[in-house]
């Protein structure tokens, strides 16, 4: 009997063993790909430093909020540490399901004071309180083709036909323009090669979930608003709105004839791929285009602002700043210490290493970024990074901030449903926006019109004291 009991405590001390020495482990989401990476890199540092083993789940860029609100809304408790987009957030931290992070921070310096203001103040924040940490600094900039732009032949023709000289587009106008004059029929000539294919003068993100963005930057410019201040009446039927809407269809018509289908990779390509002339990006566009192994215009990539209006003899620039991902904790997870200690070292000890490479789609949101040229080696030399973070820097100083409203990812989806129906030519321009805003407004209703306009209200507070509006 003795033996028996001693073996039985013996089983009983070996598993309890094994259980203390067993690693933490969380299950991670996110949008499927390169900005993924990161988690697995750094899969033995958070072993080694934090006893942590990650689960990485990938879920298609424009299916996560689904698949993340559906697990929420369970309480199933399938995810510790979540990718969010801001436009996420206000919803998920307001219904209580992702972990506030105050307290944490005040063990773990993130080193806020480092991020600049627009994704720190309003894109991990909600209600004053802290539930994410930056990870990605997304905002768009305008991309353009060195190489013909100061070709001798094209920059004749451009002056012959348009009266002024090619240059990079300082205006929606020129802008068009330009998208008109490098539209190429395959056995044309453009820059003195004989073309084996159509080659268009832009292309846009045509998905319903990130067109509202492309669309954006010419009605912020033209100074559209989302909604009134005082009445909550939706800005996105305004004649901003509308001079906008009319103004990307004539640019559609100079574009490839199926853009309307087009997500982040195919605009990523259409233009890496040397098939067009310029296009409105994320910052990753440009290391990706001076990386030999994803990119066939190396060295031919300039970057500059997103144009902008021309007022009062002053010209309006405003770059929307879409999607910037950051990294929240699901409130239900068992270790958030465990999963803070995660984000900490991806937003503070490796960011730097993770926005200054090609292989991801992350992009500079901390002033360190900026400051270092010399960590982006994808790059022919220092000079031509620190133009690179130049022009991102440019578009984050007029940058036009993305709601994070309740309800802003329903918002942006009914507005990119009518703005397809309007460039499809199923509605005009005018039409396709007042049934947008009639939806948006049954959307407040839904919602709370009062809550929502004392939380825009706050919002539009904010973003003035930052800059931004």
């Amino acid at each position: 009997m003795f033996k028996k009991v001693l073996l039985t405590l013996l089983v009983v001390l070996l598993f309890a063993s094994i259980s203390i020495a067993a690693p933490v482990k969380l299950v991670v989401v996110g949008d499927a790909g390169h900005n993924l990476k990161p988690f697995d890199w750094y899969a033995n540092d958070f072993k080694e430093k934090f006893d942590v083993e990650l689960q990485v789940i990938g879920v298609p860029f424009g299916e996560l909020y689904e698949k993340e609100k559906v697990e929420l809304i369970a309480g199933t408790g399938a995810f510790d540490i979540m990718i969010v987009y801001p436009k996420f957030l206000t919803e998920f931290a307001a219904n209580g399901w992702l972990y506030p992070l105050d307290e944490l921070s005040q063990k773990y310096d993130p080193l806020l004071d480092d991020v600049t203001p627009g994704y720190r103040d309003f894109y991990c924040k909600y209600g004053g309180k802290l539930y994410a940490l930056p990870y990605d600094g997304d905002v768009l900039n305008l991309y353009y083709r060195t190489d013909l732009i100061e070709n001798e032949k094209e920059k004749a023709a451009f002056k012959e036909k348009y009266g002024y000289d090619l240059k990079v587009p300082e205006t929606w106008d020129e802008y068009l323009d330009m998208a008109e004059f490098f539209t190429r029929k395959a056995g044309d000539s453009l820059g003195g090669q004989v073309l084996e294919r159509n080659f268009y003068g832009t292309a846009y993100y045509g998905q319903k979930d990130q067109i509202f963005a492309w669309w954006g930057n010419i009605f912020a410019a033209y100074g559209g608003v989302y909604f009134d201040e005082e009445t909550m009446e939706p800005g996105i039927n305004s004649e901003a709105a509308v001079t906008a809407l009319e103004m990307m269809k004539k640019i559609h018509q100079f574009c490839p004839p199926d853009v309307l289908s087009y997500g982040y990779e195919e605009l990523k390509d259409v233009y890496l791929e040397g098939d067009c002339f310029m296009v409105v990006q994320w910052p990753c566009v440009g290391k990706k285009g001076a990386d030999a192994t994803q990119s066939k215009i190396v060295g031919k990539v300039g970057v500059s602002h997103v144009p902008g209006v021309s007022v009062n003899g002053e010209i309006n620039f405003r770059a929307l700043m879409p999607c910037g991902r950051v990294l929240a904790i699901a409130n239900d997870s068992r270790n958030p210490e465990k999963a803070f200690m995660v984000l900490h070292y991806l937003s503070t000890v490796t960011s730097m290493d993770d926005v200054s490479t090609a292989e991801t789609g992350l992009d500079p949101y901390r002033y360190s970024h900026f400051q270092h040229p010399e960590e982006y080696e994808m790059f022919e030399n220092v000079e031509d990074a620190r133009i690179y973070l130049e022009g991102v820097q440019k578009n984050m100083e007029k940058g036009y901030p993305e709601m994070v409203l309740p309800g802003t990812v329903e918002y942006e989806e009914t507005l990119g449903v009518e703005l397809i129906k309007a460039l499809s030519g199923e509605k005009e321009a005018k039409q396709a926006l007042d049934d947008a805003a009639q939806q948006w407004k049954e959307i407040t209703e839904r919602l709370g019109k009062e809550k929502q306009k004392e939380m825009y209200q706050a919002l539009v507070k904010g973003w003035k004291e930052a800059g931004l509006w």
